[in-house]
């Protein structure tokens, strides 16, 4: 490969970074959704449900 072909090839490969760079740093749409959420969502679970049993080692 010349050499005239290796600069070519790397100011491609420099501009493409610096604009992925670019593109990069540029801050993403903000998105708002609003999920209705139930009292009985709420609730803190019983004590006894969160008890679990212990598995049986043979």
């Amino acid at each position: 490969m010349s050499r005239r072909a290796r600069i070519t090839l790397g100011l491609l490969i420099l501009l493409l970074s610096v604009a992925l760079l670019i593109l990069g740093f540029q801050p993403l749409e903000r998105v708002r959704r609003i999920q209705p959420i139930s009292p009985s969502d709420l609730q803190l679970p019983t004590p006894s449900s969160l008890h679990f049993e212990p598995l049986p080692v043979s």
